[in-house]
């Protein structure tokens, strides 16, 4: 199998597709709205580009790599939530955002979902997801035939779906609501980008196939519930099988089509975006609160997400010309990695 580490921008297009769709998730969108619950393949679509990304590649020893991946991840998030918690009281005093409680400060720097200054949550995912990286490269590795590879993916999701079952009693718990309850969730996406990105055009047409049906099966329970088969989000906290399939069945087809709408989107600003996903979506964070409940939310929702959007890129592309500077000034530093990509 050729394992090869080049660079592809179609994963970048791939995440730029992502963060796009969780901007136009967070302005306001009514739940009822289809749009709202399509797009529902957004964040698993960045955990499944996460998996392609690392496909093929070695990590060397698990505490070197997880310390590494851990601070890339965390000081970002660290560094940008303390200072927008520092300038809280003058942006409340101003009327842009609400003035944050303790509960909700020290929930955003445990990574919960609720109560927050909103939309950390993610990095949590991204955690458990990196703590179980080298567990699961070596599964992808050592699991032949391939589609073995499914069978355990389609294992972690439904015995996700029975923690969720079982561990109902202890939700309040946050070890358990925050931690326990993610466990197989989205490393079982990760794991089908571990094998998807170097799988034959044959091999990606049965397993999609199977997604197909096995939505199809699913999706014919949740429209008895719920009256149409389009509702991912009551399965999203804590993620169940049927968002999770919905996530996989999109990112699935995505990198199987990407040969031809990555010519469309492939362009320098898209890609720009797609390397620095997370700068740009901690930027994007005070702006959703402002347009959200803030003094703009009476704006049309094409506003709220053209300004969310370039507010968040505008002020990234300054931060990343600053240390791109800094980084020439002075190149045997090695903080300003932290705050690019």
């Amino acid at each position: 199998m050729n394992r090869t580490l080049k660079r592809d921008n179609s994963i970048d297009l791939m995440r730029f597709i992502g963060l796009t769709m969780i901007v136009l998730a967070h302005i306001g969108l009514s739940k009822e709205n289809p749009l709202f619950q399509l797009r529902c393949f957004d964040v698993p679509l960045m955990v499944f580009t996460s998996g392609l990304a690392f496909s093929g590649k070695s990590i060397g020893a698990y505490f070197p790599f997880m310390c590494k991946r851990s601070l890339r991840l965390l000081v970002p998030v660290y560094v940008f939530v303390t200072a927008y918690i520092l300038l809280n009281p003058v942006l409340s005093d101003l009327g842009l955002v609400m003035h944050y409680q303790p509960e909700r400060i020290f929930g955003t720097y445990i990574l919960r979902l609720q109560p927050t200054i909103g939309y950390v949550w993610i990095i949590r995912v991204f955690l458990i997801v990196m703590l179980m990286t080298p567990l699961l490269l070596k599964l992808e590795k050592l699991l032949k035939p391939g589609w073995c590879v499914y069978v355990l993916a389609a294992f972690m999701l439904d015995f996700q779906d029975l923690l969720v079952e079982w561990l109902q009693p202890f939700r309040t718990v946050i070890l358990v609501e925050d931690w326990i309850l993610y466990a197989m969730a989205y490393p079982a996406v990760f794991l089908v980008g571990l094998r998807f990105r170097n799988a034959s055009m044959k091999e990606r047409l049965v397993v999609m196939m199977f997604l197909v049906a096995a939505m199809v099966v699913k999706g014919i329970g949740v429209a008895e519930e719920y009256g149409t088969w389009m509702r991912f989000q009551p399965f999203k906290y804590p993620p169940q099988s049927y968002f999770l399939l919905w996530g996989i069945t999109v990112s699935c087809f995505l990198w199987t089509t990407s040969r031809w709408w990555a010519r469309v989107l492939d362009n320098g600003l898209f890609t720009f975006i797609g390397r620095n996903t997370i700068w740009i979506y901690l930027w994007h964070i005070p702006f959703v609160n402002i347009v959200v409940g803030g003094p703009f939310d009476g704006w049309a929702l094409v506003w709220k997400y053209v300004f969310v959007y370039g507010a968040a890129l505008c002020l990234y592309a300054v931060q990343y010309t600053l240390v791109r500077l800094a980084d020439r000034r002075w190149p045997e530093n090695r903080i300003t990695g932290y705050f690019i990509g």
